[in-house]
């Protein structure tokens, strides 16, 4: 006769096989990321999955130019969906005839200029970007390429405004260099690659919805900080609208079809844009 101990055990043993046999048999799809989002759809993925126990998917993060090139050229990466950091790489994946269904605006988001004085800089960038010197900045700045990077695009029209009035067919130059993707802007200026950058601001901002408070802050680094809003009257920059759209894969399931599905829709819904808004995004 089995003990008390035995059944027990056997018990938890078949819990155990139920959660991984759960986990194994999960619906997963691909998303393809633009960098300055890939924080927040981190935290999207856990509550979505929570919401749908059936449903998950795999997130890969990089420029959304270079996302774009590759859905375009077959998409072997298998994407699914892509959520993009503007509106023209996604219409350039739909007129390419990559798309699934019509783009939609699921975030607006905004750059900053930063400088992490752990990095051993005592530069303060709390009065805005300092003035050129003999054509050249005095400490190096860095921004996304503006090639494949909206948001390197953002701080390319702010430099290209008086007083700097830096052309972008002439970047990089005058101390700015470039960043293969707006995360990696930020990572240059915390490790000290470069004294100041123009980051996304989701990087660094939290908003707390019950105080109605906006903090800055950045694991491990003291910091000093500039806000550049898109309509900022003296460095205007055309608002980084940022869109998603669904993407042609011939080896969906239909199971993966509604993966993706819900997962859209989740994006549009209360629960997601609270972390969008939570990350110092502007919802659409």
């Amino acid at each position: 006769m089995p003990s008390k101990y035995s059944a027990v055990l056997a018990l938890g043993v078949s819990f155990l096989t139920l959660t991984m046999d759960s986990s194994a048999n999960a619906t997963s799809i691909n998303v393809a990321v633009a960098a300055n989002f890939a924080g927040t759809l981190s935290d999207i993925k856990s509550a979505f999955e929570s919401d749908y126990p059936g449903d998950t998917f795999v997130i890969t993060s990089a420029s959304s130019g270079v996302i774009t090139t590759a859905i375009t050229s077959g998409n072997s990466p298998g994407y699914d969906l892509f959520l993009s950091a503007d509106t023209s790489y996604p219409a350039t994946v739909a007129s390419a005839g990559w798309a699934t269904g019509t783009p939609f605006t699921y975030a607006k988001g905004e750059i900053l200029l930063w400088s992490s004085t752990n990095a051993g800089s005592s530069l303060n960038v709390s009065a805005g970007l300092e003035s050129l010197v003999s054509g050249s900045f005095p400490h190096s700045l860095v921004i996304a390429d503006p090639s494949k990077a909206p948001y390197g695009v953002a701080a390319s029209t702010v430099l290209s405004q008086s007083p700097w009035s830096i052309s972008s067919g002439s970047l990089p130059c005058c101390n700015v260099s470039f960043a293969t993707n707006i995360d990696n802007t930020y990572t240059a200026v915390a490790n000290g690659t470069n004294k100041q950058g123009f980051i996304a601001k989701s990087k660094v901002c939290r908003y707390d919805a019950s105080t109605n408070t906006y903090t800055f802050n950045a694991t491990g680094n003291t910091y000093s900080y500039k806000e550049y809003p898109y309509n900022d009257t003296t460095h205007p920059y055309s608002q980084i609208v940022q869109n998603a759209v669904g993407v042609v894969n011939s080896s969906r399931t239909s199971a993966q079809d509604t993966v993706l599905a819900n997962l859209i829709s989740y994006l549009t819904g209360s629960t997601a844009q609270g972390y969008i808004t939570q990350y110092c995004y502007i919802l659409p």
